[in-house]
């Protein structure tokens, strides 16, 4: 069994950002950035509770606000999905191709990567509903479900998924933590330059909205590349069928 070594993994992570940049920039600004920044820009506003609300009230239009942003966070969910399987393909091909191809790969790879996606995110709630540790162990052994369709194109989810489960054993939780931690960096960082943000806007709604708008949706691009970085990166590392070279 290969231990999950979390240093080589970011190393390996900041090497895989690093190459083909600006194809995987461009994938990333037209799939990750751009569908959240229209979301942003022109979804719903949050619902504002009404000065002096009781609990119900302001939880009835949290419940309003949460059932408006669903339709736009599905259609960033799936453009989310398309862009990560194409970065992933450029990353994972054992040959050198074309941003076409690792386009046309995601397109025709779609339905089995939504269904992983989905099946992953009942396993994962289910665990988080019982007893919330469950939860977060399923999140670092499914991670490499999406990598192993990229190298081996799986059209059964259930393999893929399969294939995760074997790859990460007994490396669940490090993969989790690993995650978890570039996940708070970003957050923090995330929640600093908005805070500044604000300060600039000041109390101009529309300009504070668009730059928020931005700033949102340029970290939640960030977070989602560098998510699809570490478990590429965990994936060639615990993919001890071949040697990691032969993805580079």
């Amino acid at each position: 069994m290969t231990k999950f070594d979390m240093g080589a993994a970011w190393d390996d992570s900041i090497q895989l950002l690093k190459s083909h940049s600006a194809l995987i920039g461009a994938i990333a600004g037209v799939f990750f950035f751009l569908p959240a920044l229209a979301v942003a820009w022109f979804g719903p506003t949050p619902i504002e509770p009404p000065a002096g609300a009781s609990f119900e009230q302001s939880m009835a239009a949290l419940r309003e606000t949460l059932r408006q942003m669903v339709p736009g966070q599905i259609i960033v969910g799936l453009s989310t999905i398309v862009g990560s399987a194409a970065i992933l393909r450029l990353w994972l091909a054992r040959s050198g191709i074309s941003v076409g191809e690792a386009l046309t790969f995601a397109l025709l790879f779609f339905p089995t990567l939504f269904v992983v996606q989905l099946l992953s995110g009942l396993a994962i709630g289910l665990g988080l509903i019982l007893l919330i540790v469950p939860g977060l162990y399923m999140i670092g052994r499914l991670t490499l479900a999406a990598p192993s369709v990229a190298d081996r194109s799986f059209y059964n989810p259930i393999q893929a998924l399969k294939t995760s489960w074997e790859l990460t054993r007994g490396n669940g939780w490090a993969i989790f933590f690993f995650l978890f931690l570039v996940t708070v960096v970003i957050f923090i960082a995330a929640m600093i330059v908005g805070l500044v943000v604000g300060l600039i806007a000041g109390a101009d709604d529309g300009f504070g909205r668009m730059l928020g708008g931005v700033i949102e949706a340029g970290f939640g691009a960030i977070g989602s590349l560098v998510s699809v970085a570490i478990s590429a990166a965990a994936y060639r590392q615990l993919a001890t069928r071949t040697p990691p070279d032969v993805f580079q």
